[in-house]
């Protein structure tokens, strides 16, 4: 049953939307680039509100890191003064998970897509998951996994895409917490010298989503790592128009003035 439902609402969705666009334009790596885009097109709706509330919880940062300092001496007490004024803001910490897991889903079944698309795949075993006559492959068909340099059917042999995906992703992850520096220093005023669990997860993010980028990039097949790049891009493009540069603003100015320093 699990697995009805998983193929009939993802994977097979995923594949005609892959084949599809290969059949226009010829280029599996093109075709994901593109189905990258159109699934991120579509969950908009369903991303943005939460970085929205990303970026209130930004906003408050000055009232964050006051309560931290008045109650300091108590962390318990201090987590729920900070879940009260999330919640007098309507704000919901816990709403970008929902993102996450979206993501992961997503790309679990694209990585099953690929998967048929170029290792084990049969022309026959693809047109068992086509839903339209006009898009099935012909008997015999192979579909050529090549794009640039890389074979997507392989992890990329001089790791450019893992380390140009964990580069996005560390640029991403910096956009959604302005506000570290200022939470570092109020967390310094603690008896323990530490930050409450949100701003724990934060640093976390910050490094650890790169460095697992990476990881996935230095060992999946290129087809699905140029997935998770072009993901990562549309998300920092999203997160700019969303709420702005974020953690980047200190970055920017700095070489804003190194420019105009050289001229």
């Amino acid at each position: 049953m699990l697995a009805f439902i998983w193929n009939n609402i993802l994977v097979n969705p995923i594949l005609n939307g892959l084949v599809a666009l290969y059949q226009i334009f010829g280029s599996l790596g093109i075709s994901i680039i593109i189905l990258t885009l159109i699934i991120r097109g579509i969950l908009v709706p369903v991303v943005a509100p939460s970085l929205k509330a990303m970026k209130k919880q930004r906003d408050l940062q000055p009232e964050i890191n006051k309560l931290k300092e008045k109650y300091s001496y108590d962390k318990q007490l201090l987590a729920q003064k900070q879940m009260e004024l999330f919640k007098q803001h309507g704000i919901n910490p816990m709403s970008g998970c929902l993102n996450q897991v979206i993501m992961i889903l997503v790309l679990i079944a694209l990585y099953n897509v690929i998967r048929k698309f170029t290792l084990n795949g049969t022309a026959e075993e693809l047109n068992n998951g086509i839903y339209f006559t006009a898009l099935k492959f012909a008997e015999g068909t192979i579909i050529p996994t090549k794009f640039l340099y890389l074979d997507l059917a392989k992890p990329d042999p001089y790791f450019g895409l893992a380390l140009l995906s964990g580069l996005l992703q560390f640029i991403a992850s910096k956009m959604t917490i302005p506000y570290v520096e200022l939470a570092e220093k109020a967390a310094e005023k603690t008896p323990a010298k530490s930050d409450d669990i949100a701003m724990a997860m934060q640093q976390q993010s910050l490094y650890m989503m790169p460095i697992m980028n990476v990881i996935i990039g230095v060992t999946l097949p290129a087809g699905v790592v140029l997935y998770i790049l072009t993901t990562t891009l549309f998300t920092i493009v999203q997160n700019y128009f969303i709420s702005g540069l974020g953690g980047l603003k200190p970055w920017v100015a700095k070489a804003k003035k190194l420019l105009r320093k050289n001229k």
